[in-house]
Protein backbone atom coordinates (compact mmCIF):
# COMPACT_ATOMS: atom_id res chain seq x y z
CA UNK A 1 0.00 0.00 0.00
CA UNK A 2 1.19 3.80 -0.84
CA UNK A 3 1.72 6.42 1.50
CA UNK A 4 -1.41 8.31 1.04
CA UNK A 5 -0.30 11.85 2.58
CA UNK A 6 2.11 11.52 -0.17
CA UNK A 7 1.45 13.82 -2.95
CA UNK A 8 2.38 11.97 -6.29
CA UNK A 9 2.84 12.93 -10.02
CA UNK A 10 2.97 11.68 -12.58
CA UNK A 11 2.64 11.93 -17.10
CA UNK A 12 -1.20 10.47 -17.84
CA UNK A 13 -0.05 10.78 -21.99
CA UNK A 14 2.51 8.48 -23.76
CA UNK A 15 5.48 9.71 -25.23
CA UNK A 16 5.11 11.40 -28.45
CA UNK A 17 2.21 13.69 -29.69
CA UNK A 18 2.28 17.65 -29.49
CA UNK A 19 0.99 18.14 -26.04
CA UNK A 20 1.33 15.91 -22.78
CA UNK A 21 -0.36 15.95 -19.57
CA UNK A 22 0.80 15.65 -16.22
CA UNK A 23 -0.96 15.17 -12.95
CA UNK A 24 -0.79 16.05 -9.66
CA UNK A 25 -2.40 15.00 -6.89
CA UNK A 26 -2.49 15.07 -2.77
CA UNK A 27 -2.18 17.75 0.11
CA UNK A 28 1.05 19.79 -2.09
CA UNK A 29 -1.00 19.94 -5.43
CA UNK A 30 -2.23 23.05 -5.38
CA UNK A 31 0.68 24.81 -3.66
CA UNK A 32 3.06 23.26 -6.52
CA UNK A 33 1.21 24.85 -9.28
CA UNK A 34 0.81 28.58 -7.67
CA UNK A 35 4.84 27.83 -6.84
CA UNK A 36 5.46 26.80 -10.78
CA UNK A 37 3.08 30.05 -11.90
CA UNK A 38 3.88 32.15 -9.89
CA UNK A 39 -0.19 32.75 -9.49
CA UNK A 40 -2.15 32.95 -6.16
CA UNK A 41 -5.44 32.03 -7.32
CA UNK A 42 -7.02 29.72 -9.45
CA UNK A 43 -10.93 28.84 -10.12
CA UNK A 44 -11.72 25.29 -9.60
CA UNK A 45 -12.74 22.87 -12.45
CA UNK A 46 -11.91 26.15 -14.98
CA UNK A 47 -9.18 26.00 -17.97
CA UNK A 48 -6.55 28.44 -17.15
CA UNK A 49 -4.10 29.72 -19.51
CA UNK A 50 -0.59 29.70 -17.62
CA UNK A 51 2.90 30.46 -17.49
CA UNK A 52 5.18 27.77 -16.39
CA UNK A 53 8.92 29.55 -14.62
CA UNK A 54 12.11 27.65 -14.04
CA UNK A 55 12.91 30.41 -11.77
CA UNK A 56 12.86 33.74 -13.45
CA UNK A 57 12.76 32.12 -17.24
CA UNK A 58 9.80 31.43 -19.13
CA UNK A 59 9.64 27.56 -19.44
CA UNK A 60 6.58 26.49 -21.27
CA UNK A 61 2.72 28.15 -21.69
CA UNK A 62 0.49 25.79 -20.53
CA UNK A 63 -3.38 25.14 -19.81
CA UNK A 64 -3.96 24.22 -16.24
CA UNK A 65 -6.92 22.81 -14.32
CA UNK A 66 -7.31 22.32 -10.57
CA UNK A 67 -9.45 20.22 -9.12
CA UNK A 68 -10.79 20.92 -5.15
CA UNK A 69 -10.69 17.70 -2.76
CA UNK A 70 -12.70 15.87 -2.48
CA UNK A 71 -14.83 16.72 -5.92
CA UNK A 72 -11.52 15.56 -8.23
CA UNK A 73 -11.04 11.66 -9.90
CA UNK A 74 -9.14 10.81 -7.02
CA UNK A 75 -10.78 12.66 -4.10
CA UNK A 76 -7.81 14.81 -3.30
CA UNK A 77 -7.22 18.42 -4.72
CA UNK A 78 -5.79 17.47 -7.76
CA UNK A 79 -4.01 19.42 -10.73
CA UNK A 80 -3.82 18.51 -14.32
CA UNK A 81 -1.04 20.41 -16.40
CA UNK A 82 -1.33 20.48 -20.72
CA UNK A 83 1.78 21.30 -21.90
CA UNK A 84 3.71 21.29 -24.95
CA UNK A 85 5.19 17.71 -25.33
CA UNK A 86 9.18 18.72 -26.28
CA UNK A 87 10.96 16.57 -23.78
CA UNK A 88 12.94 18.77 -22.38
CA UNK A 89 9.85 20.99 -21.57
CA UNK A 90 8.29 17.46 -19.95
CA UNK A 91 11.23 16.41 -18.04
CA UNK A 92 12.06 19.86 -16.69
CA UNK A 93 8.44 20.24 -15.16
CA UNK A 94 8.69 17.39 -13.76
CA UNK A 95 12.02 17.57 -12.02
CA UNK A 96 10.52 20.85 -10.77
CA UNK A 97 7.05 19.10 -9.37
CA UNK A 98 9.57 16.73 -7.48
CA UNK A 99 11.91 19.37 -6.36
CA UNK A 100 8.83 21.05 -4.53
CA UNK A 101 7.56 18.10 -2.73
CA UNK A 102 5.75 15.61 -4.68
CA UNK A 103 7.12 12.12 -5.56
CA UNK A 104 6.80 9.95 -8.78
CA UNK A 105 3.37 7.70 -8.95
CA UNK A 106 3.24 4.10 -8.92
CA UNK A 107 1.41 1.81 -11.92
CA UNK A 108 -2.15 2.92 -10.90
CA UNK A 109 -1.81 4.83 -7.80
CA UNK A 110 -4.40 7.75 -8.89
CA UNK A 111 -7.15 5.33 -9.31
CA UNK A 112 -6.54 3.03 -6.45
CA UNK A 113 -6.59 6.60 -4.57
CA UNK A 114 -9.84 6.98 -6.48
CA UNK A 115 -10.81 3.93 -5.01
CA UNK A 116 -9.57 4.40 -1.21
CA UNK A 117 -11.19 7.64 -0.80
CA UNK A 118 -14.95 6.38 -1.99
CA UNK A 119 -14.54 7.80 -5.37
CA UNK A 120 -15.30 4.43 -7.12
CA UNK A 121 -15.08 0.75 -6.42
CA UNK A 122 -13.14 -1.95 -7.56
CA UNK A 123 -15.88 -3.09 -10.25
CA UNK A 124 -15.52 0.48 -11.54
CA UNK A 125 -12.21 0.50 -11.29
CA UNK A 126 -11.82 -2.38 -13.51
CA UNK A 127 -13.54 -0.26 -16.15
CA UNK A 128 -11.64 2.02 -16.33
CA UNK A 129 -8.60 -0.72 -17.53
CA UNK A 130 -10.76 -2.20 -19.66
CA UNK A 131 -11.89 0.64 -21.44
CA UNK A 132 -8.33 1.71 -21.99
CA UNK A 133 -7.53 -1.96 -23.50
CA UNK A 134 -11.04 -2.45 -25.13
CA UNK A 135 -10.32 -2.92 -29.17
CA UNK A 136 -13.85 -3.74 -30.39
CA UNK A 137 -17.18 -2.18 -30.08
CA UNK A 138 -18.56 -5.16 -27.54
CA UNK A 139 -15.86 -4.70 -25.05
CA UNK A 140 -16.10 -0.68 -25.27
CA UNK A 141 -19.94 -1.64 -23.59
CA UNK A 142 -18.85 -3.45 -21.22
CA UNK A 143 -16.22 -1.60 -19.95
CA UNK A 144 -18.76 1.02 -19.78
CA UNK A 145 -20.80 -0.73 -18.30
CA UNK A 146 -18.67 -1.39 -15.39
CA UNK A 147 -17.18 2.51 -15.23
CA UNK A 148 -20.38 3.91 -14.88
CA UNK A 149 -21.08 1.25 -12.17
CA UNK A 150 -23.97 -0.30 -13.77
CA UNK A 151 -22.10 -3.53 -13.16
CA UNK A 152 -21.26 -3.11 -9.55
CA UNK A 153 -24.58 -1.61 -9.08
CA UNK A 154 -26.31 -5.20 -10.11
CA UNK A 155 -23.72 -6.69 -7.86
CA UNK A 156 -25.32 -4.48 -4.81
CA UNK A 157 -28.77 -5.02 -5.99
CA UNK A 158 -28.28 -9.20 -5.38
CA UNK A 159 -25.68 -7.78 -2.51
CA UNK A 160 -29.12 -6.29 -0.63
CA UNK A 161 -31.47 -8.84 -1.49
CA UNK A 162 -29.32 -11.53 -0.02
CA UNK A 163 -28.75 -9.02 3.41
CA UNK A 164 -32.46 -9.03 3.91
CA UNK A 165 -32.56 -12.57 3.74
CA UNK A 166 -30.18 -12.99 5.99
CA UNK A 167 -31.20 -10.25 8.55
CA UNK A 168 -34.96 -12.45 8.68
CA UNK A 169 -32.53 -15.39 9.70
CA UNK A 170 -30.69 -14.23 12.18
CA UNK A 171 -33.48 -12.06 13.79
CA UNK A 172 -35.56 -16.17 14.77
CA UNK A 173 -31.50 -17.36 15.63
CA UNK A 174 -31.76 -14.60 18.23
CA UNK A 175 -35.17 -15.27 19.16
CA UNK A 176 -34.63 -17.28 22.06
CA UNK A 177 -38.12 -16.97 23.42
CA UNK A 178 -39.99 -17.81 20.37
CA UNK A 179 -41.76 -14.76 20.34
CA UNK A 180 -41.31 -14.21 16.50
CA UNK A 181 -43.49 -16.11 13.79
CA UNK A 182 -41.67 -19.08 12.35
CA UNK A 183 -39.24 -18.35 9.33
CA UNK A 184 -41.56 -18.61 6.39
CA UNK A 185 -39.20 -21.73 4.83
CA UNK A 186 -41.29 -21.89 0.87
CA UNK A 187 -40.84 -18.30 0.67
CA UNK A 188 -37.40 -18.12 1.59
CA UNK A 189 -36.20 -20.77 -0.65
CA UNK A 190 -37.63 -19.16 -3.57
CA UNK A 191 -36.11 -15.94 -2.54
CA UNK A 192 -32.79 -17.73 -2.29
CA UNK A 193 -33.43 -19.93 -5.80
CA UNK A 194 -33.93 -16.50 -7.42
CA UNK A 195 -31.51 -14.84 -6.11
CA UNK A 196 -29.13 -17.67 -7.02
CA UNK A 197 -30.28 -17.83 -10.53
CA UNK A 198 -29.49 -14.02 -10.72
CA UNK A 199 -25.78 -14.85 -9.73
CA UNK A 200 -25.88 -17.14 -11.66
CA UNK A 201 -27.20 -16.00 -14.83
CA UNK A 202 -24.11 -13.34 -14.54
CA UNK A 203 -21.94 -16.03 -13.98
CA UNK A 204 -22.67 -17.69 -17.54
CA UNK A 205 -22.23 -14.26 -19.48
CA UNK A 206 -18.51 -15.14 -18.80
CA UNK A 207 -18.01 -17.34 -21.68
CA UNK A 208 -18.85 -14.91 -24.11
CA UNK A 209 -17.22 -12.10 -22.17
CA UNK A 210 -14.34 -13.62 -22.26
CA UNK A 211 -14.11 -13.79 -26.30
CA UNK A 212 -15.16 -10.42 -26.20
CA UNK A 213 -12.15 -9.24 -23.63
CA UNK A 214 -9.98 -11.55 -25.63
CA UNK A 215 -10.26 -12.05 -28.75
CA UNK A 216 -12.30 -15.13 -30.71
CA UNK A 217 -9.42 -18.08 -31.30
CA UNK A 218 -10.50 -19.25 -34.73
CA UNK A 219 -7.94 -22.09 -36.68
CA UNK A 220 -8.35 -22.49 -40.35
CA UNK A 221 -7.40 -26.29 -40.89
CA UNK A 222 -7.65 -29.08 -43.55
CA UNK A 223 -5.76 -31.25 -45.48
CA UNK A 224 -2.82 -29.57 -48.29
CA UNK A 225 -3.64 -27.48 -51.15
CA UNK A 226 -7.66 -27.46 -49.60
CA UNK A 227 -6.75 -23.69 -49.79
CA UNK A 228 -6.72 -22.92 -46.02
CA UNK A 229 -4.11 -19.58 -46.93
CA UNK A 230 -5.96 -18.39 -49.45
CA UNK A 231 -8.93 -18.29 -47.51
CA UNK A 232 -6.96 -16.56 -44.51
CA UNK A 233 -5.72 -14.19 -47.07
CA UNK A 234 -9.22 -13.54 -48.00
CA UNK A 235 -10.65 -12.65 -44.90
CA UNK A 236 -7.80 -10.35 -43.94
CA UNK A 237 -8.10 -9.16 -47.06
CA UNK A 238 -4.07 -8.90 -47.67
CA UNK A 239 -1.23 -11.82 -48.31
CA UNK A 240 -0.28 -12.84 -44.72
CA UNK A 241 0.38 -16.16 -45.53
CA UNK A 242 2.27 -17.47 -48.64
CA UNK A 243 0.08 -19.22 -51.10
CA UNK A 244 1.99 -22.02 -53.37
CA UNK A 245 0.56 -25.44 -55.31
CA UNK A 246 3.02 -27.00 -54.03
CA UNK A 247 1.56 -29.33 -50.45
CA UNK A 248 3.49 -28.40 -47.47
CA UNK A 249 4.18 -24.66 -47.83
CA UNK A 250 2.74 -24.04 -44.61
CA UNK A 251 5.23 -25.52 -41.41
CA UNK A 252 3.98 -23.66 -38.76
CA UNK A 253 0.36 -21.91 -37.66
CA UNK A 254 0.15 -18.24 -38.89
CA UNK A 255 -1.51 -16.10 -36.58
CA UNK A 256 -3.44 -12.68 -37.86
CA UNK A 257 -5.93 -10.64 -35.78
CA UNK A 258 -9.18 -9.41 -37.98
CA UNK A 259 -11.56 -7.39 -36.66
CA UNK A 260 -14.95 -8.91 -37.87
CA UNK A 261 -18.77 -7.35 -37.26
CA UNK A 262 -17.71 -5.28 -34.10
CA UNK A 263 -15.14 -8.35 -32.27
CA UNK A 264 -11.73 -9.11 -32.44
CA UNK A 265 -10.46 -12.31 -33.73
CA UNK A 266 -7.21 -13.94 -34.11
CA UNK A 267 -6.89 -16.78 -37.14
CA UNK A 268 -4.87 -19.33 -37.47
CA UNK A 269 -3.38 -20.92 -40.26
CA UNK A 270 -1.84 -24.29 -39.60
CA UNK A 271 0.00 -26.71 -41.68
CA UNK A 272 -2.27 -29.19 -43.86
CA UNK A 273 -2.76 -32.78 -42.98
CA UNK A 274 -1.02 -35.53 -44.85
CA UNK A 275 -0.22 -39.18 -44.36
CA UNK A 276 3.20 -39.52 -45.77
CA UNK A 277 5.01 -36.90 -44.34
CA UNK A 278 8.79 -37.23 -43.65
CA UNK A 279 10.07 -34.12 -43.14
CA UNK A 280 11.14 -33.45 -39.72
CA UNK A 281 9.57 -29.66 -39.97
CA UNK A 282 6.63 -30.44 -41.74
CA UNK A 283 5.84 -33.17 -39.34
CA UNK A 284 6.37 -30.49 -36.26
CA UNK A 285 4.13 -28.40 -38.10
CA UNK A 286 1.57 -30.84 -37.96
CA UNK A 287 1.95 -31.79 -34.99
CA UNK A 288 1.53 -28.19 -33.78
CA UNK A 289 -2.03 -27.69 -36.35
CA UNK A 290 -3.50 -30.13 -34.16
CA UNK A 291 -2.74 -28.38 -30.70
CA UNK A 292 -4.10 -25.07 -32.05
CA UNK A 293 -7.21 -27.34 -32.82
CA UNK A 294 -7.98 -28.25 -29.25
CA UNK A 295 -7.05 -24.33 -28.23
CA UNK A 296 -9.21 -22.66 -30.56
CA UNK A 297 -12.56 -21.09 -30.20
CA UNK A 298 -13.88 -22.09 -33.73
CA UNK A 299 -12.13 -24.16 -35.88
CA UNK A 300 -13.08 -24.06 -39.85
CA UNK A 301 -12.26 -27.33 -41.99
CA UNK A 302 -11.43 -26.33 -45.18
CA UNK A 303 -12.32 -29.40 -47.85
CA UNK A 304 -11.52 -29.53 -51.39
CA UNK A 305 -15.35 -29.50 -53.60
CA UNK A 306 -12.36 -30.72 -56.50
CA UNK A 307 -11.81 -34.27 -54.36
CA UNK A 308 -14.35 -37.01 -54.25
CA UNK A 309 -14.79 -38.74 -51.09
CA UNK A 310 -11.25 -38.49 -49.85
CA UNK A 311 -11.03 -40.93 -47.20
CA UNK A 312 -7.72 -39.32 -45.99
CA UNK A 313 -9.87 -35.59 -45.62
CA UNK A 314 -12.59 -38.24 -43.90
CA UNK A 315 -10.10 -39.31 -41.48
CA UNK A 316 -8.48 -35.93 -40.59
CA UNK A 317 -12.23 -34.22 -40.32
CA UNK A 318 -13.54 -36.97 -38.22
CA UNK A 319 -10.62 -36.67 -35.82
CA UNK A 320 -11.22 -32.70 -36.26
CA UNK A 321 -14.62 -32.99 -35.22
CA UNK A 322 -13.97 -35.03 -32.05
CA UNK A 323 -11.63 -32.33 -30.93
CA UNK A 324 -12.78 -29.20 -32.07
CA UNK A 325 -15.18 -26.72 -29.60
CA UNK A 326 -16.91 -25.25 -32.37
CA UNK A 327 -16.48 -26.67 -35.61
CA UNK A 328 -17.83 -25.01 -39.11
CA UNK A 329 -17.48 -26.76 -42.34
CA UNK A 330 -16.17 -25.06 -45.66
CA UNK A 331 -16.56 -26.92 -48.70
CA UNK A 332 -13.63 -24.58 -50.82
CA UNK A 333 -13.06 -24.04 -54.43
CA UNK A 334 -16.29 -23.45 -55.49
CA UNK A 335 -15.77 -21.47 -58.22
CA UNK A 336 -13.95 -24.65 -60.20
CA UNK A 337 -16.97 -27.04 -60.27
CA UNK A 338 -20.33 -26.80 -61.63
CA UNK A 339 -22.39 -27.44 -58.67
CA UNK A 340 -21.10 -26.08 -55.37
CA UNK A 341 -23.96 -27.09 -53.13
CA UNK A 342 -23.42 -29.07 -49.90
CA UNK A 343 -26.15 -29.88 -46.82
CA UNK A 344 -23.09 -30.17 -44.90
CA UNK A 345 -21.55 -27.09 -44.77
CA UNK A 346 -20.79 -23.81 -46.86
CA UNK A 347 -20.07 -23.34 -49.75
CA UNK A 348 -17.04 -20.73 -50.63
CA UNK A 349 -14.10 -19.72 -52.97
CA UNK A 350 -11.63 -18.56 -51.41
CA UNK A 351 -9.98 -16.97 -54.69
CA UNK A 352 -13.24 -15.03 -55.96
CA UNK A 353 -14.64 -14.61 -52.34
CA UNK A 354 -18.42 -16.62 -53.20
CA UNK A 355 -19.73 -17.24 -49.76
CA UNK A 356 -17.24 -15.25 -47.15
CA UNK A 357 -20.27 -13.09 -45.84
CA UNK A 358 -22.01 -16.34 -44.70
CA UNK A 359 -18.64 -17.61 -43.29
CA UNK A 360 -18.11 -14.60 -41.19
CA UNK A 361 -22.31 -14.48 -39.92
CA UNK A 362 -21.30 -18.20 -39.01
CA UNK A 363 -18.72 -17.44 -36.76
CA UNK A 364 -20.60 -15.43 -34.55
CA UNK A 365 -23.58 -17.20 -34.48
CA UNK A 366 -22.14 -20.31 -33.87
CA UNK A 367 -20.44 -18.74 -30.49
CA UNK A 368 -24.05 -16.47 -30.04
CA UNK A 369 -22.15 -13.66 -29.53
CA UNK A 370 -24.47 -11.69 -31.88
CA UNK A 371 -27.04 -11.36 -28.71
CA UNK A 372 -24.56 -9.84 -27.01
CA UNK A 373 -25.50 -6.12 -28.11
CA UNK A 374 -29.18 -6.79 -26.56
CA UNK A 375 -27.41 -7.91 -23.29
CA UNK A 376 -27.64 -5.14 -20.50
CA UNK A 377 -24.15 -5.98 -19.30
CA UNK A 378 -22.05 -9.13 -19.21
CA UNK A 379 -18.92 -10.29 -17.08
CA UNK A 380 -15.44 -10.46 -18.65
CA UNK A 381 -13.37 -10.62 -15.47
CA UNK A 382 -12.53 -14.00 -14.34
CA UNK A 383 -12.31 -12.70 -10.69
CA UNK A 384 -16.30 -11.92 -11.13
CA UNK A 385 -17.22 -15.12 -12.47
CA UNK A 386 -15.69 -17.52 -9.76
CA UNK A 387 -16.67 -14.79 -6.92
CA UNK A 388 -20.53 -15.20 -8.90
CA UNK A 389 -20.00 -18.97 -9.50
CA UNK A 390 -18.51 -19.42 -5.24
CA UNK A 391 -21.70 -16.96 -3.95
CA UNK A 392 -24.28 -18.67 -6.04
CA UNK A 393 -22.85 -22.28 -4.55
CA UNK A 394 -23.50 -20.98 -1.11
CA UNK A 395 -27.03 -19.75 -2.02
CA UNK A 396 -28.03 -23.30 -3.11
CA UNK A 397 -26.45 -25.05 0.50
CA UNK A 398 -28.36 -22.02 1.96
CA UNK A 399 -31.51 -23.19 0.63
CA UNK A 400 -30.97 -26.68 1.68
CA UNK A 401 -30.21 -25.42 5.57
CA UNK A 402 -33.30 -23.44 6.45
CA UNK A 403 -34.47 -25.59 8.78
CA UNK A 404 -31.35 -25.44 10.74
CA UNK A 405 -30.64 -21.17 10.79
CA UNK A 406 -27.29 -21.39 12.06
CA UNK A 407 -25.82 -23.63 8.92
CA UNK A 408 -28.10 -21.16 6.56
CA UNK A 409 -27.14 -18.05 8.23
CA UNK A 410 -23.48 -19.47 7.63
CA UNK A 411 -23.64 -19.50 3.75
CA UNK A 412 -25.49 -16.91 3.33
CA UNK A 413 -22.50 -14.67 5.25
CA UNK A 414 -19.84 -16.73 2.60
CA UNK A 415 -22.30 -15.60 -0.27
CA UNK A 416 -22.10 -12.13 1.10
CA UNK A 417 -18.65 -12.34 1.26
CA UNK A 418 -17.72 -13.30 -2.06
CA UNK A 419 -20.74 -9.95 -3.21
CA UNK A 420 -18.66 -8.01 -0.91
CA UNK A 421 -14.86 -8.53 -2.26
CA UNK A 422 -16.21 -7.95 -6.06
CA UNK A 423 -17.18 -4.87 -4.89
CA UNK A 424 -14.22 -3.79 -2.82
CA UNK A 425 -16.11 -3.57 0.55
CA UNK A 426 -14.09 -6.16 1.67
CA UNK A 427 -10.46 -6.96 0.52
CA UNK A 428 -6.71 -6.86 1.29
CA UNK A 429 -3.87 -4.83 0.61
CA UNK A 430 -2.18 -7.17 -1.57
CA UNK A 431 -5.27 -7.85 -3.44
CA UNK A 432 -5.50 -4.26 -4.10
CA UNK A 433 -1.57 -3.62 -4.71
CA UNK A 434 -2.22 -6.53 -7.55
CA UNK A 435 -5.41 -4.69 -8.86
CA UNK A 436 -3.88 -1.17 -9.59
CA UNK A 437 -0.34 -3.16 -10.67
CA UNK A 438 -2.05 -3.46 -14.08
CA UNK A 439 -2.83 0.25 -14.68
CA UNK A 440 -0.52 2.77 -16.45
CA UNK A 441 1.21 5.28 -14.35
CA UNK A 442 -0.75 8.02 -14.18
CA UNK A 443 -3.57 6.90 -14.22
Amino acid sequence: MYDMHDTIVAFATSNGGAVALLRLSGTLAYKILKELTKKNNFTPRRATLATIYDGDAVLDKVLSLYFKAPNSYTGEDLIEISMHAGPYIKSRILELCLMLGARMAKEGEFSQRAFLNGKMDLVEAQGVLDIISAKNKAAHKAAVNSLEGRLSGRFKEIRQELTDILSQVEVRIDDSDDEMQPLPQEEVKAKLFKVEKEAKDLADTFSSGRLVKEGIKVAICGLTNAGKSSLLNRLLGYNRAIVSSNAGTTRDTVEAPLSLLGFDLVLIDTAGIRLTVTDDAEIEGITRSRQAIKQADITIFVRDLTLKNNTEENKFFEEVRLNSKNLITVYNKADAVSSNKSTEGLSISAKTGQGLKELEQEIIKILDLSNISGQDMIITSATHHRALLHAACELKDAARKLTDLELCAEHLRAALKYLKELIGEVTTEDILDNIFSKFCVGK
